[in-house]
Parts: structure tokens; sequence; C-alpha cells
């Protein structure tokens, strides 16, 4: 697992089952999605995307974060949600 906090990959986990209609397992969280889910199609992770930044605040870019990537994984999609939150305060904070 990573570093990233069992509280953000919750969220993250609720967000894409909501998407799947299914309960995620955590054990489950770095196997990739498409491999388990055979509805985890491009569809679905573009409204995996919508559903993560609504409950999650960040802003994702569909091209720059390069969702092949970042959204393969429950573990993926958390890393860059956290990412995104880390830089988002450096930025609030004025360096």
């Amino acid at each position: 697992m990573s570093d990233v906090s069992e509280a953000l990959r919750a969220e993250v986990r609720a967000a894409v089952g909501e998407i799947l209609r299914v309960t995620l397992d955590p054990s489950e969280d770095d196997q990739p999605l498409s491999d388990r889910y055979e509805h985890y199609d491009s569809l679905a992770v573009i409204d995996s995307v919508a559903v993560v930044e609504q409950r999650t605040g960040v802003s994702i870019d569909l091209v720059e974060d390069d969702l092949r990537v970042t959204f393969a994984s429950v573990t993926s999609i958390a890393g860059l949600v956290s990412r995104k939150r880390a830089a988002a305060s450096v930025l609030e904070s004025g360096f």
C-alpha cells in the first residue's frame, strides 16, 4: 500500500464504488480496476473523475493527469488526489 491515508483511500473507494455500483474491497486498492470490473471502461473512468472531483474538492485535468495511469486503481487515484491537495496547500500558503 502507499503512504496515502486510509481515510482518503476510503473516500476514493466510495466514489468509484458509486460509479461501479459495487462495494470495493480495501484489500484490492492496489489492483487495477479494469482487471476486476469489465465495466470500468473509459466512460466509467470519466464518470469516476467527476465523482472524485466532487467528493474530494480537487480539479483533475483529463489530459495532463494521464487518466490511464492515475485512474487505474484506488491507490493511484488517492495518490493523485493527495498530490493535488498538497500542491493546493502550498499555493494557498504563498510558498
